[in-house]
């Protein structure tokens, strides 16, 4: 007689996980900064500091979330993400609001506590560094390595995790073309403060009581297998053209992972691009406003950038299901190099400013594939907190330099058309060297992953 297998359940509880991770995404995308570059302007101007005191906030966050990454990384590995979420949902939640009230703290330090007799006085920008340091130690948006928002997603598929990260991505992506158009038109109705207020309240409803309420750690956790599964894996045969790719499961430890050539080489291009693309994303808006483009063309350009970036990544997110991830990478620099050119060329078109977002936010969705994708699938699942931790560590402290050293730049003379080319310059380089990024050898194989720890549950 032959025993049926076991039905395949109705529904997966790692789509749960996919649509948490994809509103934490979303309703903290407030922190990103292409939301940040629209309140540039209104902030210098109300403060009376310069654009390069400005973005060195984005500096600080980017170094504290890129010191705290590994401790985080290997907190959610053990534990999940689930009470670290609701945590950094309050900090990033209570950062955002406080962005409003910077100089009523920085009042309150001085005058109430009587600080200035012991420390100075302590200006405005002070309180403004410690908001943007503080909200760097929460997981989420790039600044911290997306290590709350990936890490869930990544645990819970193998076969489909492509589509599973590219959708959770889809939110920070859609995320940040609202909130851009959305604070645009918050900052010229009811003012920059009030507007870091409600994506503050938006960031804790959309982040603290979901992750409390339904994130769970490992599919393991709860008794299941990943995608789904009612079997294990079986071992990969051999490829077959078009056919989606078979994955094995291939832990690292963090020690290994970092043995390998590929982490270097993709830790080297992904800081280059960062470094890149930080004061690209930053200053777009200033520039097109310098050359007489109108706030609502530009408020459609960083719309349709996002949305573009989103569609791009949902697809190219299946796609990576049947082909080696790193020609996304490349493919993605191609689209970015072409985008790029309307502001190296210096076209004062407006039509101009649809095509690069168009163009741009295809390359930009393509090649996070790749960036997202890299590491659960040349390292594995067991450790990839770990080393996401370990790499944002230095990838975002050395990139965090980008904004203030493009903001100097920008301040002491330097041309938009040749900032334009140094960016497209360092796109070139970096993609190209996604291409030669192979997986790595397999060291060691693990059939299972470790006993769920009480404490995820």
């Amino acid at each position: 007689m032959v025993t049926a297998a076991p039905p395949q359940p109705r529904f997966f509880y790692g789509w749960v996980i996919v649509a948490v991770t994809w509103l934490a995404n979303f309703t903290t995308a407030g922190t990103n900064p292409l939301v940040f570059s629209v309140f540039i302007a209104p902030m210098t101007a109300d403060l009376g500091l310069s654009k390069a005191e400005l973005v060195l906030g984005i500096t600080f966050r980017m170094i504290a979330g890129g010191v705290f990454a590994p401790f985080l990384g290997r907190i959610v590995d053990r534990y999940g993400a689930r009470w670290p979420g609701v945590v950094a949902g309050t900090i990033a939640a209570i950062c955002l609001a406080g962005l409003s009230v910077a100089p009523e703290i920085a009042r309150f330090l001085n005058e109430t506590l009587s600080l200035r007799s012991l420390l100075g006085e302590i200006p405005t920008v002070v309180v403004l560094y410690a908001l943007f340091t503080l909200s760097g130690f929460s997981g989420f948006s790039i600044i911290g390595g997306n290590t709350l928002t990936i890490v869930p997603p990544a645990n819970w598929f193998i076969v489909k995790r492509g589509r599973a990260i590219a959708i959770s991505s889809a939110g920070q992506l859609l995320g940040s073309a609202v909130f851009a158009l959305v604070a645009l038109r918050l900052i010229n109705g009811i003012g920059w403060r009030e507007t870091w207020v409600l994506f503050g309240v938006i960031a804790f409803l959309g982040v603290v009581p979901m992750y409390a309420l339904f994130m769970r750690r490992r599919p393991e956790d709860m008794g299941l297998r990943p995608d789904g599964a009612t079997e294990p894996p079986a071992a990969p045969a051999a490829p077959v053209a078009g056919a989606p790719v078979q994955h094995e499961e291939r832990d690292y430890t963090t020690r290994e992972a970092v043995r390998t050539p590929v982490f270097w080489a993709n830790f080297a291009s992904t800081t280059l691009l960062m470094f890149a693309i930080s004061p690209f994303l930053l200053f777009r808006p200033q520039y097109w406003t310098e050359i007489g483009f109108s706030a609502d063309l530009i408020s459609l350009g960083l719309f349709i950038d996002p949305f573009m970036f989103a569609a791009a990544n949902m697809l190219m997110g299946v796609y990576a299901e049947r082909v080696p991830i790193r020609y996304l990478g490349v493919l993605g620099g191609v689209f970015r190099t072409v985008g790029i050119l309307p502001l190296t060329l210096g076209m004062t078109w407006p039509g101009s400013v649809i095509v690069h977002n168009l163009v741009w936010g295809i390359g930009s969705g393509t090649t996070s594939v790749f960036q997202t994708m890299m590491i659960p699938e040349y390292f594995g699942r067991t450790h990839q907190g770990s080393i996401r931790g370990m790499m944002t560590l230095a990838m975002v402290v050395i990139s965090s330099l980008g904004g203030p050293v493009g903001g100097y730049m920008l301040d002491n003379g330097m041309s938009f058309q040749l900032f334009w080319w140094l960016i497209l310059a360092a796109v070139v380089i970096a993609s190209t060297s996604f291409f030669f990024q192979k997986p790595p050898r397999p060291m060691r194989v693990h059939p299972a992953a470790p006993e769920p720890v009480e404490a995820a549950r």
